[in-house]
Formats: structure tokens, C-alpha cells, sequence
């Protein structure tokens, strides 16, 4: 597309079922299952997993909440509109969602 769209996470998951054939369930466990995977493997040079490690936090978040999120996907380069570089951003638009584990962790904020 060559405007930006934004969706919510159900209708994102739809359309990647629809093109990769991936589920919404498998993907709630991505960051964890590399978590693991790197720790089992015994992996030191994380560096070089940080895009990986960014995806699989994206999809957990993406495919653990259903409400309270938009998906936006920004198809050109911010600063150059002519240059493709799609930009796939998951906005919270809940704040109770991002202070809820603080509320849990601490009884005064």
C-alpha cells in the first residue's frame, strides 16, 4: 500500500494467516521460545539476534492482546517519502495495559 494503515491486532493476525499461513496461537510463544532456544544453545554474541529478538517480541505482543493496540504500518522512509522502507510500529493506546505490571510490582506509585 502507499499509505499508512493502521489495524488492529486481530485484523493484522487475519492478514498474516492469509498471506504465510502463520497462526495468532504459535506466535504468543515466539520470544520466549528464542529465549530458550538461546539459552540452550548457549549463544553469546546476542548482538547479532537483535532483529530476530525485536520480531519475536512484536509478534508475542501483537498476538497476546487482542484489545488496547493498533498496529500501524508505515509504507515510506519518514524523512524521504519517496524511498520504500516499510515501518511496522505497535502502538498502545491503553494505558492501563503499560502500568498494570507497576501497579502489580509496587502498593504506592
Amino acid at each position: 500500500s502507499r499509505h499508512v494503515v493502521s489495524e488492529s491486532p486481530p485484523a493484522f493476525l487475519a492478514d498474516v494467516q492469509s498471506r504465510v499461513c502463520i497462526d495468532r496461537k504459535p506466535l504468543r510463544f515466539c520470544a520466549e521460545r528464542l529465549r530458550r532456544m538461546v539459552r540452550t544453545l548457549q549463544l553469546t554474541d546476542l548482538d547479532n539476534l537483535q532483529p530476530v529478538s525485536l520480531l519475536c517480541n512484536f509478534a508475542t505482543l501483537v498476538s497476546s492482546y487482542a484489545k488496547g493496540f493498533t498496529v500501524v504500518i508505515e509504507p515510506w522512509e519518514p524523512h524521504a517519502p519517496t524511498v520504500s522502507n516499510p515501518i511496522l510500529r505497535l502502538a498502545c493506546s491503553d494505558a492501563s495495559i503499560a502500568v498494570k505490571p507497576v501497579f502489580q510490582q509496587f502498593q504506592s506509585v
